[in-house]
């Protein structure tokens, strides 16, 4: 086999070009994604309402305009205060509050709009970016891997989908990175007197990863364990110093922590859909790997290649970690994957259940597996010395992995409803909206979930007229509309309307969108 010394000038462009990429895919087309139900509800709380305030001020058979809804219920508005806003948190405690306080004074800043509140998640996003580099620093000790991991990181279409998305995992992901970082950097010095102030900056990011998601607790016992595991027998201290930081973050976390404890049954009631039963979870399992390197809206097909090739990357990736580095490097980002991982994955096995179906509920096993894929790559590229073959292969395999990124966030900046969006809550919403707002006066009636109504409002003019109705509410209808539309409207409703104005309910746009003719 011939050998020779090979230079990484095309890879260190090619990273360059791959994280210029990533900035760009999140910032792209921020308002041309369908604001979808999720979204909705994050900025219900953050103007500070719950859905069954909003049904009794909103359903009430008036006539509203699509701006007046959005202005009152989906932005801060004076009616209601940070203190409204938090009250309507606690009756959702399974979202740590951090994110939505933060999306209120981020838009009371820079305005209301869909570009607005998103773009904070896009901040955080972009910031995620620099401190994966200091994690891959703090981890293997090498720029070539630490420049790896920024790139198959930032092209990641996960982060990227996220990166836009008016919810919690773009801060969550970086408070993940930061505590996982200061954790490494308390435990490197900890034979300093500098170790102390790095611990008592841990806890505060324990507190901050609490306060962004409340499955960081995984985070943290994965960060014990891996204290426990290197430090507890041959430096007792820092088991030490990591429990008293642990509590210190606790302690800040017990204000919210409180009102977990007031509000469990309203926590206990809203996680019960995750306990539902899903069919072929081990094909989602699959789908959701590949969805971190490449995605192009592809399904649960077990004829689908993308899922072995994504399975066999990741096991091929954690074996080499684990057989080529020390404990204090394999450790962590087994330990990261793993117990978020298990805390998920056993429930659903032995119970059933949909808790692993999501793959932003395992952010921390995301950031795990694209750490043990940056060292395979790194360690394969950073050998200069290798054969001409072996060589070329690792270079492709890597430029395909860019690749792969690279279409899946063209693809998906592209398309008003990915799967992310919920297909089934959003899908004809795009189509509906440019139907309704191509009318001449229309009017719009609805006895819909408030999730629906509001994901569609956003899409629509804001001059466009709405008519929000409890089930089982006839409507008055005044005359001077054409046309009136239902959306989504249940069957009463629209027996209600035929049989009340003697009016023909014709089908407008797939079985969600009608028309009224008189």
């Amino acid at each position: 086999m011939a050998y020779r010394k090979f230079s990484l000038v095309w890879l260190q462009r090619a990273i360059a070009f791959v994280v210029i990429c990533g900035v760009f895919f999140r910032l792209y087309n921020l308002d041309g994604k369908v604001y979808w139900y999720d979204e909705t509800m994050t900025s219900l709380r953050v103007a500070g309402y719950t859905q069954a305030e909003f049904v009794r001020e909103a359903a009430n058979g008036e006539i509203t305009s699509i701006e007046r809804l959005r202005d009152t219920y989906q932005y801060p508005n004076e009616t209601r205060d940070l203190s409204d806003s938090i009250d309507a948190l606690a009756r959702h405690p399974e979202h740590s509050p951090l994110y939505y306080i933060l999306a209120r004074f981020w838009l009371q800043v820079f305005g209301n709009s869909v570009i607005a509140i998103r773009s904070l998640s896009v901040i955080l996003g972009i910031l995620a970016i620099p401190l994966m580099y200091w994690l891959c620093c703090e981890l293997f000790s090498q720029p070539l891997m630490s420049g790896l991991g920024v790139a198959i990181f930032a092209i990641s279409p996960f982060h990227v989908l996220y990166s836009q998305e008016a919810r919690e995992y773009s801060l969550w992901t970086v408070a993940i990175l930061l505590s996982s970082v200061i954790l490494l950097r308390a435990v490197r010095e900890s034979k300093y007197r500098l170790a102390t102030p790095m611990w008592l900056l841990y806890g505060v990011t324990v507190a901050l990863n609490l306060y962004a998601h409340p499955f960081a607790a995984f985070v943290s016992v994965s960060h014990g364990l891996y204290v426990a595991l290197t430090q507890g027998f041959k430096n007792f201290k820092n088991l030490i110093a990591y429990g008293l930081a642990s509590l210190l973050g606790i302690i800040l976390f017990s204000p919210w922590l409180y009102v977990v404890v007031q509000n469990i049954s309203y926590f206990v009631k809203n996680t019960q859909s995750t306990m539902s039963p899903r069919d072929n979870l081990h094909l989602i399992w699959g789908l959701n790997l590949s969805r971190i390197f490449i995605d192009v809206n592809q399904g649960t097909s077990p004829l689908n290649p993308l899922l072995y090739l994504a399975i066999f990357l990741v096991l091929y990736s954690i074996v080499v970690l684990v057989r080529s580095t020390p404990p204090k490097t394999w450790l962590f980002v087994v330990l990261l994957m793993g117990v978020t991982g298990t805390a998920l994955l056993v429930p659903d096995i032995l119970f059933g259940g949909r808790r692993s179906n999501n793959l932003r509920y395992v952010v921390p096993c995301v950031i795990g597996i694209q750490l043990a894929v940056t060292y395979l790559f790194g360690t394969k590229l950073s050998t200069l010395w290798r054969g001409v073959r072996q060589h070329r292969r690792w270079k492709y395999a890597i430029l395909f992995l860019f690749f792969c990124g690279f279409v899946s966030c063209a693809v998906s900046s592209q398309v008003p409803v990915w799967w992310n969006k919920s297909y089934a809550k959003s899908r004809y919403n795009p189509a509906i909206a440019e139907i309704i707002a191509q009318s001449d006066r229309p009017l719009v009636i609805s006895d819909d979930n408030p999730g629906q109504l509001l994901s569609l409002s956003h899409l629509l003019p804001p001059d466009v007229d709405i008519q929000i109705l409890k089930p089982s509410q006839v409507p008055e209808i005044p005359e001077g509309y054409s046309p009136v539309f239902l959306y989504r409207p249940s069957d009463a409703l629209q027996g209600a309307i035929a049989q009340r104005y003697n009016a023909t309910i014709e089908r407008a746009y797939q079985g969600w969108l009608f028309r009224v003719d008189s």
